[in-house]
Formats: C-alpha cells, structure tokens, sequence
C-alpha cells in the first residue's frame, strides 16, 4: 500500500506480541514446541498484511472483536489482540502471521504473530 513506507512505520507502536502472550501459546499451541522453537528462531516463514483500518466490528459467529485491513486493492480481516485502545478506523496497522505446520488431522494452522498500528 502507498500510505505504508519506512517513515509510516517508524510511527508505529507494537500492540501485540504472541511471544509475550504466554496464555494464548498455552491454549492454542498446544503440544507444538518444535514448531514455536522454529517460529522464534526465524526459520518460519512469515507473511504481512499492510494497511489502513477501515472498520471495528463484533463477529458473533466467531465471538471476536475484530478490524478490517484495507489493503489497496484487497482488504482482510483480523481479531483485535493486545491493547484495545489503538484499534481506530483510519490508523495504519501491520499484521505479522506465520502458518504453523501442524500434524494431521488439523493441518496448517495460521495465527497472528505481531501487530502494529500507527500512532
């Protein structure tokens, strides 16, 4: 996207950090230590979605709090982790995820990794 360059993101704040979220790792990463050691030590590649909010909304069906990345021609949608505040309409978000290779019968298994959102 054009709004996202190197100075936009110097202007941002890191709202979110699985690496830090020791709940979340216990409840969803269950029993994958060698696929998280993989992760942190870089060898996991990870994909990132650039943009501005374009909405806050509740999915009832998923029962989250989420906000829609508008991406220039693509848009995405995310849960709103970390510190609920940041998340406006109009601001600049980074959203870093890596797919977790997992056994079957799950198979890969994507989950948000960081999130920054511009001041």
């Amino acid at each position: 996207m054009d709004d996202f360059n190197k100075r936009s993101e110097k202007n941002m704040v890191l709202v979110y950090d699985l690496r830090t979220d020791r709940q979340y790792r216990e409840r969803i990463l269950l029993n994958l230590d060698q696929e998280w050691r993989a992760y942190l030590q870089g060898k996991l590649p990870v994909s990132i979605a650039c943009g501005r909010i374009g909405e806050l909304f509740y999915a009832p069906y998923e029962g989250e709090h989420m906000f829609r990345l508008e991406e220039g021609k693509q848009t995405s949608s995310w849960v709103r982790q970390g510190d609920d505040s940041w998340y406006a309409v109009g601001r600049l978000a980074k959203v870093e995820r890596v797919v977790f290779p997992v056994p079957y019968p799950i198979g890969d298994m994507p989950i948000v990794t960081r999130i920054w959102i511009g001041k």
